[in-house]
């Protein structure tokens, strides 16, 4: 997805960030939004089994203390007059959270049911063959791909799919409808194994990992085809660092999800920033087909689909080494040609190109021509930018950036199917579909 990734994981009490004391303004306001899932589901993302009933204090602490001081990092950056010491405060609350029985399944029933998960997973999720799953087109240009899914049970979910990440996220409250359900389902995902950070599109946001995640991915009738059972990052806390009221509110991730018609992130690159690894990592590859054609009853999808599969589907494309980051040649109306590393990102919106290719524009021109090929001068994709994107006739032009790394938004999938080789480290690139 377009903008920066960063993931850090956080395990125990360790902790990436600053670990002086913790200096930040009413944070436990900030966290309040999901302090109910923090109090059951962090507190199991230990090494060892939790007892039957918890001690939430010595259970949370390793949890809270990563979250409070990314946060601290955060919002001291906002303003820095905010800062005032909460390790007192933070010891109060969880001292008095000590006054609640928090039953927590026991480590014998946990893995029992994570053996039971695993016997059904090797039943219903065979690791060859080819699956083809019915792409949606959504956003508010229909220029984002989702697929549905069910997730650990639940109703149908439409995951973005995004090549430009890796890894399954979801909001935490996507695992019920009510203030209860969510904290109900993160204790039947058993324990968590970490916590970890990461950034999309200017999001903040912090997960707990589980390791054995069940999701079927549903085909057009609303049933399976096909099902998997790895891991998966929960997100329990988000904020947008640029607007201060997120602290406070708890769903910067939904909100920004929600502008692109989709619960969660189904991450299907792999030499990207992650934050996980893609589902079906294990299945061999991936291919995204999405393209559309122009006829006479105007804008019309072809061949919408998501194929997962070993078997590389593409005939005559252009193998490029790297799952879905590339190194290539990009050039600008026939300009000479700048190196750079291109993210090919289905969820990237309309990509960056690199200020040294069009210099002095703070914008890309309409009708300019850029192209992208590989080291061997073969085209991998080729498009003019324009004025008119979609039905509300938008720009489709890049944003400039700084730098020589790039997005490729999601204009080349538009012409070119594009298969994702997680075994042998290549991305296919079809020739153009006009």
């Amino acid at each position: 997805m377009a903008g920066n990734r960063r993931s850090a994981d956080c395990v125990g009490t360790e902790s990436t960030k600053n670990s002086g004391s913790l200096r930040v303004r009413r944070c436990g306001l900030a966290m309040s939004g999901a302090l109910g899932a923090f109090v059951a589901a962090a507190a199991m993302a230990t090494s060892s089994a939790a007892p039957a009933t918890a001690d939430v204090e010595d259970l949370l602490d390793p949890i809270i203390q990563p979250i409070l001081a990314s946060l601290t990092d955060s919002i001291t950056t906002v303003d820095p007059s905010l800062a005032v010491d909460l390790t007192s405060w933070t010891d109060s609350a969880l001292n008095s959270l000590n006054s609640l029985d928090l039953a927590l399944p026991g480590a014998d029933s946990a893995t029992s049911a994570a053996a039971a998960s695993a016997v059904e997973s090797a039943v219903v999720s065979p690791t060859n063959g080819t699956y083809d799953l019915p792409l949606l087109l959504t956003g508010p240009y229909l220029d984002d791909p989702a697929v549905n899914a069910s997730i650990a049970g639940g109703t149908a979910t439409p995951l973005l799919v995004d090549t430009g990440s890796s890894g399954l996220i979801l909001p935490y409250t996507d695992l019920g409808s009510s203030a209860y359900t969510p904290l109900e389902g993160l204790l039947n995902l058993g324990f968590p194994t970490g916590v970890g950070e990461s950034e999309i599109g200017g999001v903040d946001y912090l997960y707990l990992t589980y390791n054995n995640v069940p999701v079927d991915y549903l085909n057009a009738f609303g049933t399976p085809d096909l099902s998997t059972d790895g891991p998966a990052g929960i997100e329990i806390y988000s904020y947008n660092p640029s607007e201060f009221s997120s602290f406070f509110t708890n769903n910067a991730l939904q909100t920004y999800l929600s502008g692109n018609d989709v619960d969660g992130i189904l991450g299907i690159g792999q030499d990207n920033a992650g934050p996980l690894s893609s589902p079906f990592l294990d299945y061999g590859g991936v291919e995204v087909n999405f393209p559309y054609v122009l006829d006479q009853n105007g804008l019309g999808f072809t061949g919408i689909d998501l194929v997962v599969t070993d078997q590389d589907p593409i005939t005559g494309g252009v193998v490029n080494s790297g799952t879905s980051i590339i190194s290539v040649l990009e050039s600008a109306n026939g300009g000479a040609p700048v190196q750079v590393t291109d993210n090919l990102d289905s969820a990237g919106g309309f990509g960056t190109i690199p200020s040294s290719l069009v210099p002095g524009d703070t914008i890309v021109p309409a009708g300019t021509e850029i192209t992208v090929t590989n080291a061997a001068g073969q085209e991998l994709y080729s498009y003019y930018t324009t004025d008119d994107y979609g039905f509300d006739a938008v720009s489709d032009s890049p944003t400039i950036v700084t730098g020589t790394s790039i997005d490729s938004g999601l204009i080349p999938f538009l012409h070119h199917s594009v298969y994702i080789d997680y075994g042998n480290d290549t991305t296919d690139i079809s020739p153009f579909i006009p």
